[in-house]
């Protein structure tokens, strides 16, 4: 309506300009303290200092891991920070943290129940209703690795569709458990970090076993990805971003199952 004007009292414009807008705050991450990183210990137990301070974990206990490789990759991952402490990219060391301090009390029977939680709905098991292009692709890359799990577990894992999981059989299920529970603690935690990042059992246990490597391993666990943004286009940066950090968690959980299951005897060679 022409000629209208509209009046804002002021006691509603004191009002207005009394909200504040929500903000997020995030911690300010922590400036490095130290100037060296070294590694002592011998035998099982192995430590991390910081200068002249033994490295600790979140719950205040010293950081002590069973093998000389893992101390040297957490090692690492301090010396590598420059200004400030990125605790987010130290996930060796915080899968070492998490396994110290284990602050849900779970014991390696309850880390293999939660990593058999996910073959139900596994990413290899799983197959949606799509496009027949993307049908191929998942029959051509997905199907070789399922079948080399079912060869080695001697079990027959069946894909589904829909929105029910896969239908695991009780036998199937108890030769993965046993599987699993013949690594120790450290090992099986790393499995879990692996299974969590993929949402896969299969992919996890096949590059833990070096049938397919990490790049693979995410690569078929990001299948429909690469095949929406082939169609469609990626999102700058963001679909990368994702990849390389998704990249970088799997891999650190190969290593940590890798350090906690090598073993190596030195024999001194005998004298003439």
């Amino acid at each position: 309506m022409a000629g209208v004007r509209w009046a804002v009292s002021p006691r509603l414009l004191k009002q207005m300009s009394s909200v504040v807008t929500p903000c997020r705050f995030l911690p300010e991450l922590r400036r490095r303290f130290y100037r060296n990183v070294t590694v002592a210990g011998t035998g099982n137990c192995y430590e991390v200092n910081l200068d002249h301070r033994k490295l600790k974990t979140p719950l205040g206990n010293v950081m002590q891991v069973p093998n000389y490789g893992l101390a040297l990759a957490v090692a690492h991952e301090w010396a590598s920070m420059k200004d400030k402490i990125h605790a987010s990219r130290m996930h060796l060391t915080g899968l070492s943290n998490t396994v110290i301090d284990n602050p849900n009390r779970l014991n390696k029977w309850d880390i293999v129940n939660k990593i058999l939680e996910y073959l139900d709905t596994d990413t290899l098991l799983y197959r949606d209703d799509g496009p027949d292009d993307l049908i191929q692709m998942q029959v051509r890359d997905w199907d070789p690795v399922l079948a080399w799990f079912n060869t080695k577990f001697e079990t027959n894992l069946k894909t589904c569709e829909g929105i029910f999981g896969a239908d695991i059989p009780m036998q199937a299920r108890e030769v993965i458990r046993r599987y699993l529970l013949s690594y120790d603690m450290w090992a099986v935690s790393g499995f879990l970090y692996g299974v969590e990042a993929l949402k896969s059992v299969i992919l996890t246990v096949a590059a833990a076993e070096c049938k397919i490597s990490s790049e693979e391993a995410v690569a078929l666990s990001r299948l429909e990805t690469k095949f929406q943004t082939s169609r469609w286009g990626a999102v700058e940066w963001a679909h990368d971003l994702d990849k390389y950090d998704l990249q970088a968690r799997f891999s650190a959980a190969l290593l940590f199952i890798q350090f906690n299951t090598w073993q190596a005897t030195i024999r001194e060679k005998a004298k003439p």
